[in-house]
């Protein structure tokens, strides 16, 4: 399995496994696709990019964060509960991601 495959089966990973939750508790469905798509592509960025000053493991959270301040500002307004686990969810799979990219490719 090439680096860029493997970069793209880790991020359909941790998109499903933040999706599925989202599925059972009745989100919309851009919600999810939005959801699925930043993990998606979190992974080929933390695969491909190294942020300067963060340890290998702290890659991922960096970028996973990053990724999901939009989101997070977007749900401040209606759904402010949600934006704690959207922020765990961010640095959980974001060193998921990491551990992957050190281990796996």
């Amino acid at each position: 399995m090439t680096h860029f495959t493997l970069s793209l089966a880790a991020g359909a990973v941790a998109g499903a496994l933040v999706v599925i939750p989202m599925i059972f508790q009745k989100f919309s469905a851009r919600a999810c696709i939005a959801s699925f798509l930043i993990y998606f592509f979190a992974s080929v960025i933390v695969f491909y990019g190294d942020l300067p000053y963060l340890p290998w493991w702290a890659d991922g959270m960096g970028v996973t964060v990053m990724l999901t301040l939009p989101m997070l500002f977007a749900a401040s307004g209606k759904e402010q509960k949600s934006i704690p686990l959207i922020l765990f969810n961010a640095l959980l799979f974001g060193f998921l991601i990491s551990l992957a990219e050190r281990y796996l490719g």
